[in-house]
């Protein structure tokens, strides 16, 4: 990761993967004054500053990652979530089923 913390690295991924092509329009996306948002997210994606649960809880949603996302340092892992996170709760139910069975 060269420093940058997963957080960081994990909320600019979503954001591009969103087609959100700049940071100011993700934070007013997810209710940041919009004074400040293009400095705020900055600061998060750069790393200098961690988003509380609260503001990432608005920032998952507003990009349609699962929270459990930004904290994931496995790269598969996050991947796993992203998939999970599209599932109906029939499917998780299944996809949990078959995991015990493994």
């Amino acid at each position: 990761m060269g420093g940058m913390s997963i957080i960081a690295k994990r909320l600019k991924e979503a954001r591009l993967r969103a087609g959100i092509s700049s940071q100011k329009e993700l934070g007013i996306r997810a209710g940041i004054n919009e004074f400040g948002a293009s400095s705020r997210m900055n600061h998060y994606e750069q790393g200098k500053h961690k988003p509380d649960v609260l503001i990432l809880k608005r920032l998952a949603v507003v990009v349609q990652v699962p929270v459990p996302y930004f904290y994931c340092e496995d790269d598969e892992l996050a991947d796993l979530i992203l998939k999970f996170g599209t599932l109906n709760e029939a499917q998780k139910k299944r996809l949990l089923a078959f995991v015990d069975k493994l």
